[in-house]
């Protein structure tokens, strides 16, 4: 099964803006704060701080290039700031505790949903029997009620958020009309099928399909026979091709089918199977709809516009050998 292209390569993502922001902003709030303890004698508080800013460093350089990495964010930033925010609660009592809301919400923004659950767990699992010990019971009590009020708050709406953007990413990368993938992930996922073709020789072929005589469709039964044409062809296309490999529509009546681990003469073979069911299916009442079809099988050295290229030029002479048909 050829892997998915990874999300940052076609929409950046949440995560990744979100950690960096935060990185930039914890860097510029914790500075002061780590001078200050090194004055004031508190040598480990000091230490710690400065080992956030150390990792915060890190972070904010790998976010800026587009890569998440949440483990570096739970291995070291996580509980250096829960050493820190321990080790404050008998040092500076009630005004300790302001800094664990915002420690939540990094948290939350920066880790996976799983893993942001663990990370607050332990906060709270920490500071909460430490606050019961060093505050009044008024204080204690509030504190309670407002830290676990903030992390319900933070992670309902980080997951209204996360929602959104999956939404969204997905309006933008699916067809609207026949439900798969358009022409925004066409040129990532060829070029990921070549990564994997170089990297362990798995053939890969492309059809370039295209409906024959479609504009007369349009013209004489109206576009709404010729919608319900591209549905059914782009439902028939996604039941006969393999869940392993990839359809698009990149735009009017032409679609894509990468194959994976496929070589010239399988994509011949999957290709003709294909125009005969289109021919013999009922797209339409009393009309037959066929489609001409251009075979490509990816070759040494070349890029995914070469080799698009080539399944668009057989398509074009399969249509010019008289449509309903395959070339390659």
């Amino acid at each position: 099964m050829i892997d998915s292209p990874p999300e940052n390569s076609y929409a950046a993502d949440f995560r990744v803006k979100s950690t960096l922001g935060i990185s930039l902003t914890v860097l510029a709030i914790i500075t002061p704060f780590s001078i200050n303890s090194f004055i004031q004698g508190r040598y480990l508080t000091g230490v710690l701080s400065a080992f956030i800013l150390v990792v915060m460093v890190a972070i904010a350089s790998i976010s800026s290039r587009d890569i998440y990495l949440p483990t570096l964010t739970l291995a070291t930033y996580v509980p250096a700031v829960i050493v820190v925010l321990f080790m404050a609660l008998p040092q500076q009592g009630i005004v300790s505790t302001l800094w664990y809301y915002p420690a939540i919400l990094t948290f939350f923004a920066m880790l996976p949903e799983k893993q942001a659950w663990l990370a607050n767990l332990v906060l709270l699992g920490t500071a909460l029997p430490r606050a019961w010990s060093v505050l009044e019971f008024p204080l204690a009590t509030r504190f309670t009620a407002t830290i676990l009020g903030v992390g319900m708050v933070t992670a309902i709406f980080i997951r209204v958020i996360n929602n959104q953007q999956n939404k969204l990413r997905e309006q933008a990368l699916t067809d609207p009309l026949t439900g798969l993938a358009n022409r925004v992930m066409l040129r990532d996922t060829l070029e990921h099928a070549i990564e994997q073709n170089q990297r362990n020789g798995s053939p890969m072929t492309l059809l370039a399909l295209d409906l024959d005589r479609f504009k007369s469709i349009n013209d004489t039964l109206g576009h709404e026979a010729g919608d319900k044409v591209l549905r059914g062809f782009g439902e028939l296309l996604g039941k006969r091709i393999r869940r392993a490999d990839h359809v698009f529509r990149i735009g009017g009546e032409e679609f894509i089918a990468l194959l994976y681990d496929a070589d010239m003469e399988s994509g011949l073979q999957v290709a003709e199977e294909l125009r005969g069911v289109i021919e013999t299916s009922s797209l339409l009442p009393d009309r037959t709809v066929t489609a001409s079809i251009g075979v490509a099988s990816l070759k040494p050295g070349e890029n995914w516009m070469e080799w698009l290229k080539r399944g668009d030029e057989n398509l074009y002479r399969a249509k010019s050998e008289g449509r309903n048909r395959v070339a390659a």
